[in-house]
């Protein structure tokens, strides 16, 4: 531990007046956001024009403080045009960092304004040490790491990567791990990983049972989800005991005159720690006044320990704002399944599943390709051992289908410890296809020599310029964004260069959660002595319109919260193959083996009637699925009823 450098007070601002009133309070550096393409959105009046950008870096430059700008939103290949000129312009007015979320960002960004170094957005999730060496090489500065691990952890990443570490320490916080979130987007079209959340977080829940017997916790209605603010205003010998280089304080929506006091408070307390360590203790008026100006209650997260029930509010008595109270009622548009001629080239039919029995009744159905999960949910059996996946995967491949196991959707440090293992234990097989979850998975894989490297849909491919990035990693094929409407997938798919598989069917996980809500509601701690409940019944969220959202737990305890309607593409199938995707999947990892048998065998006869030129009999298919599954079909983000088989034509024409 080292006092010979304070670490850096980081502050937001939307408008001009913030700029100057955060710096004037004692912030050493201020983060802004332009008009577009970052992770705040809602408030037209906030985030800064191109003239404000250049007043607001001469501004802090002339008080000899730092500006750092928010490019953190996801791009889409229609906003490349648009990220070229906002690097350009950023170019020529020179911030003192770039915040980043896409990959393409950090791709033009080395081209356009090589000049300006990168930081790491906390929305790339960064859980391990593989991670941010794979961004060091990549020319990245400084991470923002993930919010759901603690500091002890993030001083680790940081000693093993030799990288700044810039953590949040006080206002509003996510629940959902950090780019995680895919319920606003397939729900409302609004996604979280573009600035745009509608914040079903924050909506009353009701936790309920779907099968077994089990009684329901004394608190399993209210806002369960609603996480409580961060405030480590208490807690700064901590965080420069872990080396965390900057403190950073969120908020760039609220006004100045919001943040100026929160702003002086840290650094109040920074500087009373610096010129007396020995003799420091928290100041009670200012813990005073950081309580009297809270929006939320207060906690400090995951910083030091799981917070269980103090992370979250149940009451809502301290929500300020809604922008919805349920889901819209789930619909899938019968539509158009692509032209009448035969389509010459099929996607490969892949099936995602849990175990080998369930594997097995997908390769008898017609699967072309089975992917292995490895989240290990409570009610569906761990993952498979290695010696049952080698003696599968042997099996298969004598049969011509492909074998894939995928990584946990989050690996921290003992996640990747464990990944590393399993993928020594199948390096026997040299045609195992491998699907990472992080960069630091997809660096892993590479150095122990597989090739057939699958970059999967937490990595949020939106774009082109992201998928060549992960290609150059040595990525051989893409899952894209589950959050990609119909049209942005075609966008999409006329700008890639590398195998593009589309999850097409199932429940997708909206929202990854190292928060046990089950344990909440019971009172229990998910640190200390856990009763096993989820061992013992199935359990959904329903929201305040009656939709039922399956919760599963898996063996570290994480909460899957999954789509109350599963994806289905069947009636517009025609109109997804004709952009030319290389797999089709089906989200099965939650199934028995009887219900994924007939979901591949619909999916794997629609192909083949396309494939001769014939039309599919859309009403039985579908009565076929929802009978096997009990669950509601939806569009997911696919929304089919935006864009019309005319109005593609419409498009193409215009473009040829």
């Amino acid at each position: 531990m080292s006092l010979d450098r304070k670490p850096e007070i980081l502050a937001p601002a939307g408008t001009l007046e913030a700029v100057q009133q955060v710096i004037e309070a004692g912030a050493d550096a201020v983060y802004v956001g332009g008009k577009g393409l970052n992770m705040r959105q809602h408030r037209a009046s906030y985030n800064l024009t191109e003239p404000q950008i250049a007043e607001a870096i001469e501004f802090v430059h002339s008080k000899g403080k730092r500006l750092y700008f928010t490019l953190n939103s996801l791009i889409l290949d229609s906003q490349i045009g648009q990220l070229r000129s906002t690097l350009s312009m950023l170019g020529r007015v020179t911030p003192d960092a770039i915040i980043v979320q896409d990959l393409a960002v950090a791709s033009l960004a080395r081209e356009i304004c090589v000049q300006i170094p990168l930081h790491a957005s906390t929305m790339m999730n960064v859980h391990n040490a593989e991670t941010a060496l794979a961004l060091k090489m990549m020319g990245f500065a400084r991470i923002i790491p993930s919010r759901d691990i603690p500091l002890h952890e993030i001083r680790r990443i940081h000693e093993q990567s030799g990288l700044e570490m810039e953590c949040f320490v006080h206002g509003d916080m996510c629940i959902s791990q950090s780019s995680q979130c895919y319920l606003s987007g397939i729900l409302f079209g609004d996604s979280a990983n573009c600035g745009r959340c509608m914040k079903p977080c924050r909506w009353q829940w009701k936790l309920v049972t779907t099968r077994g017997e089990a009684e329901l916790p004394p608190q399993s209605q209210g806002y369960l989800l609603a996480r409580k603010d961060l405030c480590l205003l208490s807690h700064i010998p901590a965080l420069v005991q872990n080396e965390i280089a900057a403190l950073k304080i969120e908020g760039r929506m609220r006004s100045a005159e919001f943040l100026a006091p929160v702003v002086a408070l840290y650094r109040k307390a920074v500087d009373a720690y610096f010129d007396d360590p020995a003799a420091y203790a928290t100041n009670a008026a200012n813990m005073q006044q950081i309580f009297a100006q809270r929006v939320h209650e207060m906690t400090t997260a995951h910083s030091f320990s799981n917070p269980g029930s103090d992370g979250v509010e149940i009451s809502g008595k301290r929500e300020p704002r809604f922008f919805n109270h349920a889901a819209p009622a789930p619909g899938v548009t019968t539509g158009h399944n692509g032209s009448a001629k035969p389509i010459d080239t099929m996607p490969e039919l892949i099936v995602h599943v849990s175990s080998t029995a369930v594997a097995q009744a997908a390769m008898q159905a017609g699967a072309g390709a089975v992917y292995f999960c490895h989240e290990g949910y409570s009610l569906h059996g761990p993952a498979p051992a290695a010696d049952a996946l080698i003696d599968f995967a042997r099996h298969a491949s004598s049969t011509g289908v492909r074998v894939g196991v995928l990584m946990p959707h989050i690996c921290d440090e003992r996640g990747m410890a464990e990944w590393r293992r399993r993928l020594h234990e199948l390096s026997s097989l040299g045609n195992l296809t491998i699907g990472v979850s992080s960069l630091g998975g997809l660096q892993t894989a590479r150095e122990l020599r597989y090739r057939d490297l699958l970059g999967d849909y937490p990595l949020n491919v939106a774009n082109s310029i992201a998928a060549d990035e992960l290609s150059t990693m040595g990525a051989a094929r893409v899952t894209a964004s589950v959050e990609l409407t119909f049209g942005q997938l075609a966008e999409f798919m006329k700008a890639v260069r590398m195998p593009v598989e589309v999850v097409a069917q199932g429940p997708v996980c909206g929202m990854l959660l190292e928060h046990c809500v089950l344990a909440t509601a019971r009172g229990e701690s998910p640190q200390g002595v856990c009763s096993m409940r989820c061992r013992r019944a199935a359990y959904a969220m329903e929201d305040a319109g009656g939709q039922k959202y399956p919760l599963e737990f898996d063996r570290r305890c994480r909460n899957h919260l999954f789509t109350a309607a599963d994806v289905c593409v069947l009636p517009n199938l025609g109109r997804l193959l004709e952009l030319g995707i290389s797999g089709l999947r089906l989200e099965c990892q939650l199934d028995k083996p009887e219900t994924v048998a007939v979901l591949t065998r619909v999916y794997r006869q629609a192909l083949t009637r396309l494939k001769a030129g014939e039309t599919i009999d859309t009403d039985n298919a579908l009565a076929e699925i929802t009978a096997a599954t009990g669950r509601p079909l939806s569009d997911g983000p696919f929304d089919f009823r935006s864009t019309s088989p005319t109005e593609d034509r419409e498009k193409d024409l215009v473009r040829t």
